[in-house]
């Protein structure tokens, strides 16, 4: 039986997972290209969060499913994982009335270590915490971070190791199609019955070569060290923040006793779009200020901090702040998995399963309240 050619460009975790699904496969062979090599861009700037407390059924039903994904590569392949655990804080009752919908959902998915904590709660827990504003706190005690870099690199180790290949320094410039794609890049020509566009910051330009159009607004985030003037006790990793908020949240995490990361973080456009091949280096000082503004209102006697390194990378967004999944609407040869914003790491599992039933033309593997399909802007791409 002839093998269905698979070429998925883009050797982020986006790409990665997708490869991984579809090399057990024998009904497809799989190539992975990309422009540099695996974990060099956005994946691997990542502070790597995977958790599960978000509060719409669809959100936590995905993040579980990469939850599941990640304990088996922590299990079977010795990924390093912390398990610091999670805490997502509100400050209304409305944020209450969510966190409560977020335990009901979570408990569907299967999770039952998450809880809602009280303001008492949290400050006997972590007394560094100000908590005098909060409402309440949604907490997973599993939830923890990985190394983006890492994961990438044991991906494509796996991927290799399952008749896969991924080829790095291999940046795609042209796409034609006559019966089957020809892609040619930097390192060759590669030929492709489908071709996965998992190209991160670049899923745009990716597309428009394959003549599949796709809207991304990448947004530039990064993150900060703050070194403390003492050893703190250990802090999970703290998300000020409620999705829809429509603002920024400060969240910040224990590196060391001595030292914190930390950043800005939204599910939502907030800023102007940067160009994919923006120079990516240290964080603009004005950002930096509000975030160590943010951290002296949210902990105890960190007055003496001080700004260590910093980076950023890129939140590759779609206007409506969802992934693009699935087979494009104007060339059922391109599959989408892209437009993953600041969660790639823990959507990525998903976003591959999902890209993987979509080549293999197999039944969905996820409710009706995920509904990432390309074709939500078929009537105009640039909604």
């Amino acid at each position: 039986m002839k093998q269905q050619r698979v070429v998925i460009v883009g050797a982020g975790v986006l790409g990665l997972f997708t490869a991984m699904e579809l090399v057990s496969d024998p009904s497809v062979s799989v190539e992975v290209i990309d422009s540099g090599h695996p974990g060099v861009g956005s994946s691997g700037r990542s502070v790597g969060m995977i958790e599960t407390q978000y509060v719409d059924a669809g959100d936590v039903e995905v993040r579980a499913f990469g939850r599941k994904a990640y304990s088996a590569l922590i299990d079977e392949h010795a990924l390093p994982f912390v398990h610091g655990g999670y805490l997502r804080l509100g400050h209304s009752h409305d944020d209450i009335a969510q966190f409560e919908r977020s335990i009901a959902a979570q408990a569907a998915a299967g999770i039952t270590d998450a809880e809602i904590l009280l303001p008492a709660e949290i400050a006997r827990r972590w007394p560094q915490l100000v908590t005098a504003d909060v409402s309440a706190g949604l907490f997973g005690a599993w939830d923890g971070y990985v190394d983006g870099y890492e994961v990438t690199q044991l991906l494509a180790r796996l991927v290799r190791e399952s008749g896969g290949h991924v080829r790095s320094n291999s940046q795609l410039v042209d796409a034609t199609r006559s019966g089957s794609w020809r892609l040619e890049t930097t390192n060759g020509t590669f030929e492709a019955d489908v071709v996965v566009n998992a190209a991160g910051p670049w899923a745009g330009h990716v597309a428009d070569l394959l003549g599949a159009p796709v809207t991304l607004i990448p947004q530039l985030h990064g993150a900060v060290a703050i070194e403390l003037p003492d050893e703190k006790p250990f802090t999970p990793f703290v998300m000020d923040y409620v999705p829809g908020a429509g603002s920024e949240g400060v969240y910040f995490r224990s590196e060391r006793k001595d030292q914190l990361i930390a950043g800005l973080h939204t599910e939502e456009v907030l800023h102007h779009g940067v160009a994919p091949d923006v120079q990516l280096g240290s964080m603009d000082g004005e950002t930096v200020e509000r975030i160590a503004l943010a951290l002296t209102e949210r902990l105890h006697d960190v007055d003496d901090m001080r700004i260590g390194r910093s980076w950023t990378g890129i939140y590759p967004m779609s206007s409506d702040h969802r992934p693009v999944v699935g087979r494009h609407a104007d060339d059922p040869t391109v599959v989408c998995a892209l437009g993953a914003g600041g969660n790639g790491i823990q959507l990525s599992p998903a976003i591959g399963r999902m890209a993987a039933d979509a080549v293999l033309e197999r039944p969905r593997s996820f409710s009706d309240a995920v509904q990432w399909g390309q074709q939500r802007f078929a009537a105009d791409p640039q909604v």
